[in-house]
């Protein structure tokens, strides 16, 4: 059960931001902390091409593992850097406890490499993250706790009205009534992830346009499709 003396910290976990964290008292998205993650993303590809170029070249496979294997232990090296700095930033924080999307993936990065279709976000970057986090902030003692991830990148932090994404980096929320008009989609995503850390939190609702051509779905209060 939440306490609500805790202070809940959302990490959302991406590509280009790796980690962004914010608390929900936050007012303003500039001061959100998050870390790059484009050195990864680009160092995730050119393995891609290593591995492909010594498939195709006929070398035995076990020393094309060993060195999947090397490059893998610098990647998760530097993930757990990045954990620390967030770790770091939440132990500013009294009774800090860092809240991330509910994710079911498990990170498989051969699987990735041989699977020309694959994405490296949810076939590797995405859940090795959420899980170097976690054994980080265990080793900070500070608790990790996950929520509903359902639309929680397109509720508006401030209203819960589903809003549009721009260019992957910005949230524009269309209800006339709030306050936020665009906001850092990484920033927002983090915030969304904290409020849902209370009970009655996970999700508001975007009403219907009464004039029936808005397709998007009504949500319950615990952010599934309403009936």
């Amino acid at each position: 059960m939440a306490n609500r003396n805790e202070t809940p910290i959302g990490v959302d976990i991406g590509e280009y931001n790796l980690y962004t964290a914010c608390p929900t008292a936050l007012p303003d998205w500039r001061g959100a902390f998050a870390i790059p993650g484009d050195d990864l993303c680009r160092r995730l590809d050119v393995l891609r091409r290593q591995a492909a170029a010594l498939l195709a070249s006929g070398f035995d496979r076990d020393p094309i593992a060993a060195h999947v294997r090397q490059r893998r232990d610098a990647l998760v090296a530097d993930l757990d850097a990045a954990a620390r700095e967030i770790c770091e930033y939440a132990s500013a924080y009294d009774d800090p406890v860092l809240v991330t999307e509910d994710s079911h993936y498990r990170p498989d990065l051969w699987a990735w490499l041989i699977d020309p279709d694959a994405h490296r976000g949810s076939s590797w970057l995405l859940p090795a993250a959420h899980l170097r986090l976690r054994a980080v902030a265990a080793e900070y003692e500070i608790p990790a706790a996950t929520v509903p991830e359902a639309y929680s990148t397109q509720e508006c932090h401030a209203c819960g009205v589903l809003g549009d994404r721009e260019q992957n980096t910005l949230l524009r929320c269309d209800n006339p009534a709030c306050r936020v008009d665009a906001v850092g989609a990484d920033f927002n995503a983090a915030t969304v992830l904290a409020r849902r850390y209370f009970p009655g939190r996970c999700c508001d609702y975007r009403p219907r346009d009464p004039s029936g051509t808005d397709d998007r779905p009504v949500l319950a209060a615990n952010g599934a499709p309403s009936d």
